[in-house]
């Protein structure tokens, strides 16, 4: 990790004036926040990994360039996917409203990607020079949280079905839904897949092969279009 203000330029105000954590700041404000927070500065080069861990596991993350997978791992070793984040996504609104110290994460980047980690404390806890700019990130945090909250319900909703079939189906009528389109891109491997939908991997491609064959779903790697949309159901 490093201190992301001893390099901290006018590019770099530009990638967070687009971020969601920073919507409706001023570049002056958005500075001043910098300044203020001291936040810590990752790169990772597509397909590299590191785990967060201790004082960094309950931070606010922010993906301000490229995209990254986020896992959560167990005592055991095992991971589990969490979520694919991309540039412009707040994923640390995750970190920084729940206590995660005890946690362990770990990111693998999808692309090359910058990251920050910035202590919720600088949020939470008043500056009257900043209140201004500590109350409209925390609006942005609020609307980011929703979205965290709405991703979790739709992965625990497709965990929750039966049979794989069931999963894959689900996972892609949200896809679909989400896109306003039969035909869109999911953002995973197919290991990847089979770890967010938490079966096995030859499972899962014997299991994509069935629906192809039947005609219910075409998919060309991660371009998958949903055929006949409201002609099929599966628990």
């Amino acid at each position: 990790m490093k201190k992301f203000i001893e390099f901290f330029n006018d590019e770099h105000i530009v990638k967070l004036r687009r971020q969601l954590l920073f919507s409706g700041l001023t570049d002056h404000e958005i500075f001043m926040f910098i300044q203020h927070s001291q936040p810590s500065y990752m790169q990772l080069s597509q397909g590299s990994s590191v785990r967060i861990a201790n004082k960094y596991s309950h931070m606010i993350g922010l993906v301000f360039s490229g995209g990254t997978y986020v896992y959560n791992v167990d005592y055991g070793g095992n991971k589990t996917l969490l979520k694919s984040i991309k540039n412009g996504e707040s994923s640390g609104t995750l970190y920084a409203m729940f206590d995660y110290y005890n946690s362990l994460i770990e990111l693998t980047a999808s692309e090359d990607c910058e990251l920050l980690f910035i202590a919720p404390e600088s949020l939470f806890i008043a500056d009257e020079t900043l209140a201004v700019i500590q109350q409209k990130i925390l609006v942005n945090m609020l609307a980011s949280q929703r979205q965290t909250f709405l991703d979790i319900s739709e992965h625990l909703a497709c965990l929750s079905k039966r049979s794989i079939k069931g999963k894959v189906m689900h996972l892609i009528k949200i896809y679909s839904e989400r896109e306003r389109s039969n035909t869109f891109l999911l953002p995973f491997s197919r290991e990847e897949l089979a770890n967010y939908l938490a079966v096995d991997r030859a499972s899962l491609s014997r299991t994509l092969g069935e629906l192809k064959r039947d005609n219910i779903i075409d998919f060309r790697k991660n371009r998958f279009t949903l055929l006949h949309p409201h002609q099929y159901t599966f628990d």
